[in-house]
């Protein structure tokens, strides 16, 4: 990388091995609520110049899902994501109430969060989770 470029960059963009990896401007998720599955809107991946490396941790319940351009995954552990990719996060549940967050990491930049995302999902079911959401 030229020296002309790390000036224009002007110090703000954090880089790995092979360029930068914190996505610019930084991806703004919603947080998540609804019946049996809900769902973040789409960000759309950019400023990056390399391929990063995403985690996620769930301090709930419920099955955790991840959607990158357009194809929903059950999350089994990181996934690499690329400049231009579309992401977002879903939350399924069973028969009863789920609520918690989501924090998504960006493994490829010493594992800071790129974002806290909190959602209540009920169940739509017969298992007590029947309510009105918040």
């Amino acid at each position: 990388m030229t020296g002309a470029l790390i000036a224009w960059l002007g110090g703000t963009a954090a880089y790995g091995a092979a360029g930068v990896v914190v996505p610019s401007p930084p991806p703004a998720w919603t947080n998540i609520f609804g019946s049996d599955y809900g769902a973040t809107n789409s960000q759309t991946i950019s400023g990056i110049t390399t391929p990063i490396t995403v985690s996620l941790a769930n301090s709930g319940s419920g099955a955790l899902l991840y959607i990158l351009n357009g194809y929903q995954t059950p999350y089994t552990g990181s996934f690499t994501v690329h400049a231009g990719d579309i992401l977002a996060f879903g939350i399924a549940v069973g028969n009863a109430v789920q609520s918690g967050a989501i924090t998504v990491t960006n493994v490829s930049n010493g594992s800071a969060t790129l974002a806290t995302i909190g959602y209540v999902v009920r169940s739509s079911g017969g298992g007590g989770g029947r309510g009105i959401l918040p």
